[in-house]
């Protein structure tokens, strides 16, 4: 299959229509992906790396945050327990509640575009992700080398293609002196390393890893060549600065920074699984996100780029169908913006910049796929990227990111009418996509097969120790019950709290069983009733008690007299039949009240993960700490106000 699903063409009338494919062959030419913060490029990305992975494609990513090493969470089940390790909540007493509703959300989210459970539990199997952290033993520990190997056929290499040639030495010594010599004058000292690469690289001399750089060391105390350009080696850099760089680079040996050298040899036929004995499609994602300086994440991209530049060399061009042998994902090439931009506008530079450029320039001739992406498009070099063929454009900002991103298509020879409108339209998850044929399409990004999250710390060492492997023991799923009318002496206080402790266990396993016969059974009004019934008592008895006396003001409006009596309020709701919620998984009753009537706790839903509530079709924010918590809504007077766990908030809208 050569198309990849990533989500839905959005008609005319704004809404999600057609299923939308991309090429799988377009990849090779490259992709740009910008969006402003909440866009959601990184899940268009990891969307674009999930469907080319299970094509058989491999990928490298460089993660800046933790949010792309999140690929590695798709679980063979989507359950409260595998998805609590994985949860941040405030009161671990929650974590129970908290994974039940985020499990129900997942399933949710995957059922709207077409997803399973089994669909999640393919990827799992199918797929490999392996997470590499540099200077650290939060994953696989790789070593970052000052220099990398040589391109196969060197000699042929500078025979045929000297620019190119000249291009990756070069590149690699101001990578090396700007790494061990931050400031000051280095010009001399960068044509120095850059006449020792070359001839190490023309003789078979290695310099990779810690015995390459103590050959580093000795060959800039004593210089294999006698001249540099028609100076001696001594007219062109004076034998004390040479002694001050063999220091520099030997202070690369010592302390602290040796970690950079130590660990797996950052090998690209390791990093796409080329000997895995499972037959595995691999991604890496090469974790960043416990380093913080700009210029030690910069270093790690340049190494990185340069060790691909060497390995699709290694492989020859690009394999017959015009399809990608390696996809490599950086998903902010904008950085921190200006001088701490990966990818930056002249006047600026980068220690990753010309290794970076080398494969957007010359990658798709050996079948290597750039994915680039940013939520700073303000601060790149479009004229760089204007040979990535595909243009995926989510909703910006500002006028200048606006104007910058439409200067950049002229460059890239894209020309869509009425752009800048088009720009500051979409919504979250909505891009326009602009193919190679220069055709114009409005996408809504599909949701992910792999738990989108960002791995802390913690949860990185946790991934390492015991990968996807759910929580041991029992979760307490049960929902929260208002115990405060209760009065009794301390003792029997306890022995009550213990009997609604162990009640809010059954409730919560009866809460499991009723999603099972819903997994089975969709239709099922019943079990959503009773599931409904379950999670709020409470709002389901304020509702009954309003319908109640809604239908006494109707059947008898004069009469003052105590009604006949009635079923219980719960019995009677389970009596009736209930009407199905769009949800596949969540189940919404409510009585209407006329339309002047103040209604309190008209229905229940869970906050979602960005901290948004529906409340009659309309989104509402709230607080994000909430998410995964049930909110009650109170509409009284126009005003619409939120409940969480018994608990009225500040926030309030009108209706």
């Amino acid at each position: 299959m050569s198309e990849l699903y990533l989500g839905k063409h959005i008609d005319p009338s704004g809404q999600p229509g057609e299923l939308y494919h991309h090429r799988i062959s377009d990849l090779i030419t490259h992709t740009f992906i910008c969006g402003g913060s909440g866009s959601g490029k990184t899940v268009m990305g990891k969307a674009i790396i999930e469907e080319a992975a299970l094509r058989g494609v491999p990928a490298i990513l460089v993660d800046l945050k933790g949010d792309l090493s999140s690929l590695a969470l798709s679980f063979p089940e989507i359950s409260p327990n595998a998805l609590a390790p994985w949860l941040e909540v405030e009161d671990i007493a929650t974590l129970g509640r908290a994974a039940l509703a985020e499990s129900n959300s997942l399933r949710k989210r995957l059922w709207d575009w077409g997803f399973a459970e089994s669909n999640m539990r393919e990827f799992s199997e199918k797929i490999a992700v392996e997470v590499f952290t540099p200077r650290s033993e939060l994953g696989r520990r790789v070593a970052i080398p000052l220099i990398t190997s040589p391109p196969p056929d060197i000699d042929t290499l500078f025979a045929e293609e000297p620019d190119t040639a000249s291009v990756m030495v070069t590149s690699m010594a101001e990578a090396l002196v700007r790494r061990v010599i931050p400031s000051g004058q280095r010009d001399r000292e960068t044509d120095f390393v850059t006449a020792i690469i070359e001839h190490a690289w023309r003789n078979g001399t290695d310099l990779t890893g810690e015995n390459g750089l103590g050959h580093l060391v000795s060959m800039i105390l004593e210089p294999p060549f006698s001249t540099i350009g028609v100076l001696s080696v001594d007219d062109h850099i004076p034998e004390k600065r040479r002694q001050k760089l063999a220091q520099a680079v030997n202070g690369q040996l010592v302390g602290a920074a040796a970690n950079w050298v130590r660990g797996e040899e950052l090998s690209i036929d390791k990093l796409v699984g080329a000997n895995r004995l499972d037959r595995k499609t691999q991604i890496s994602a090469i974790n960043l996100s416990h380093i913080t300086d700009f210029e030690d994440l910069s270093f790690v991209v340049a190494q990185v780029a340069f060790a691909i530049n060497t390995w699709m060399r290694q492989q020859g061009s690009a394999p017959v169908g015009n399809r990608p042998r390696l996809l490599f994902f950086l998903d902010e090439i904008g950085g921190g913006g200006g001088k701490t931009a990966f990818y930056p506008a002249y006047p600026y530079t980068s220690t990753c910049k010309p290794a970076l450029n080398i494969l957007v320039k010359q990658a798709r001739a050996f079948g290597v796929g750039c994915i680039l992406a940013t939520q700073n498009p303000g601060d790149i070099d479009y004229k760089g990227l204007s040979n990535c063929a595909t243009w995926i454009v989510g909703k910006l900002q500002t006028k200048r990111d606006r104007d910058k991103v439409r200067e950049g298509l002229t460059d890239a020879e894209f020309s869509p009418a009425d752009l800048t409108k088009k720009l500051a339209k979409p919504k979250t998850g909505e891009f326009m996509v602009l193919n190679k044929e220069g055709d114009v399409l409005f996408v809504k990004e599909r949701w992910l097969l792999s738990y989108h999250c960002t791995l802390s710390p913690e949860k990185l060492k946790r991934y390492k120790a015991k990968g996807v492997k759910p929580l041991e023991g029992a979760l307490d799923t049960g929902i929260l019950i208002d115990d405060a009318g209760l009065h009794e002496t301390t003792s029997e206080h306890d022995e009550v709290q213990d009997l609604w402790n162990d009640a809010q266990n059954t409730l919560g396993k009866a809460c499991r069983f009723i999603e099972k016969i819903i997994d089975i059974e969709p239709d099922n009004s019943k079990a959503r009733t009773w599931l409904n019934v379950l999670r709020d008592p409470e709002g389901i008895e304020r509702r009954l008690d309003q319908a109640q006396k809604e239908a006494r003001k109707k059947t008898d409006p004069g009469s003052s007299s105590e009604p006949a009596k009635e079923k219980d309020g719960l019995v009677a709701l389970l009596s009736q039949q209930q009407p199905q919620a769009n949800s596949a998984f969540m189940a919404t009753n409510s009585t209407p009240a006329e339309p002047d009537t103040p209604t309190s706790g008209v229905t229940s839903d869970i906050v979602a993960d960005d901290g948004t509530v529906t409340y009659k079709g309309k989104s509402y924010q709230l607080y994000r700490r909430y998410a995964g918590k049930s909110v009650a809504f109170i509409a009284v007077d126009g005003q619409l106000k939120f409940s969480i766990e018994g608990k009225v908030l500040a926030k309030n809208y009108k209706i």
